[in-house]
């Protein structure tokens, strides 16, 4: 049923939020170990760029397939679960490899599976939100879930090697599976089962015609394209400073637990300013503590510059999705988000990652944060200067002869 018609209960909600815990807590294993891991394993930095670019490559077809997919089925809580199992499998088997090869084999297969989990479970989230309960209220258990499996990690990796992360991944990707059960939420597809279904080329032309959604694409594409070495490479550059295991664990926890207040602080400035606005400033936060690592290059201003992310992040997690949602079609939040936040990230990727590394090899990772400073700030200006005020409009009725799937 429309989302206006359904009124989420708290049990849903508290069930919601603890699924955010688990499986942002799970990208918490992986993220800050990734590089490590692959460096352990032998990779150059041209390999792990690769790798970065055929993961991308695969999810920006997948991504909106079943983006798409969600949109329409009555269940798409099947579809999220699908993805998660095969996703927590995949990741489990990456971590006994040590050939190029199958990595690059095991990464694109967990990219088709894996990268729609992002904008499905936002999509379910945002089903359920209402006026008191926004979607920065559950995105914070998931800053939570991060911080605690981020220190945890490191804690481990230090005792029982790189191995162990994975493994946690996997299992929270299980217990994800298992949460999913019993959350229900709304379906987004059209009450009348035999209306007719806009094409996805309908509805990329209704979003081609709104002036800020184009601006974002541009400001992110900028934004991704310059950040994509700086954090693909962060962890090894702290280890070049001498940072120990347990302090890149902490290094990426202290900042998700300023998110824990920080995103509920940003679901009222979207409420009382606007969400491109606040986007806008926490972009301009990304670049300028970006420069305080170009100026003063050290371990202090890499643990600064992550303090600084806990603020950045959170106004940037919950302004985007809000952002683009607010101007997307009725009906069209999984699809929408999925072009966005998954295939324009994937197209980005296949330039940035192999571009990323060789700059990584032949000059280390410093340049790659003058870049991200300087992208940052560029795409503060394009964001701003094409931002206006959300038209709520369905996209155009398709005609007869459009078939029910793109």
């Amino acid at each position: 049923m429309p989302k206006s018609q359904y009124t989420p209960s708290t049990r849903a909600i508290w069930l919601m939020r603890a699924y955010y815990l688990l499986w942002t807590g799970a990208g918490g294993f992986i993220f800050p170990f990734i590089s490590l891991f692959y460096k352990q394993q032998g990779l150059t930095g041209t390999e792990m760029g690769w790798l970065g670019t055929i993961g991308s490559l695969v999810s920006l077809v997948s991504a909106p397939l079943l983006g798409r997919l969600s949109d329409n089925i009555s269940n798409p809580r099947r579809l999220l679960q699908f993805c998660l199992f095969g996703s927590g499998l995949l990741i489990a088997l990456l971590s006994q490899q040590t050939s190029f090869l199958w990595m690059a084999a095991i990464v694109g297969l967990e990219a088709f599976i894996g990268a729609p989990v992002y904008p499905l479970s936002d999509a379910q989230a945002l089903t359920i939100t209402n006026e008191k309960d926004g979607y920065g209220s559950i995105r914070l258990w998931g800053s939570l879930g991060w911080a605690i499996t981020a220190f945890t990690g490191g804690w481990m990796v230090e005792r029982a090697g790189l191995v162990t992360v994975f493994i946690g991944y996997a299992a929270l990707y299980g217990l994800c599976v298992l949460l999913l059960q019993w959350i229900i939420t709304p379906s987004t597809r059209p009450a009348k089962d035999d209306a007719p279904r806009p094409s996805l080329k309908t509805l990329i032309s209704s979003l081609v015609s709104d002036r800020a959604l184009i601006g974002l694409a541009l400001a992110l594409a900028v934004l991704w394209l310059t950040e994509n070495g700086r954090q693909r490479f962060e962890t090894i550059y702290m280890r070049e400073f001498g940072a120990s295991d347990q302090l890149i664990g902490w290094a990426f926890t202290y900042p998700a637990l300023m998110e824990i207040p920080l995103m509920l602080w940003a679901d009222r400035l979207v409420r009382k300013f606007s969400a491109g606005r606040l986007l806008a400033i926490g972009i301009l936060l990304e670049a300028l503590s970006g420069l305080v690592v170009v100026i003063f290059p050290s371990l202090t201003s890499l643990l600064f510059m992550r303090a600084a992310s806990g603020l950045y992040y959170s106004f940037y997690a919950i302004a985007s999705v809000a952002y683009t949602v607010e101007r997307a079609p009725a009906s069209q939040a999984a699809t929408v988000l999925s072009l966005y936040f998954v295939t324009l990230g994937g197209v980005i990727a296949l330039l940035a990652s192999p571009l990323s590394g060789l700059i990584f090899d032949r000059g280390g990772a410093y340049p790659l944060y003058v870049i991200a400073a300087a992208g940052a700030l560029l795409a503060w200006l394009i964001l701003i200067a094409t931002q206006s005020k959300p038209t709520q409009k369905p996209i155009p009725e398709p005609t007869p002869v459009i078939p029910l799937c793109p």
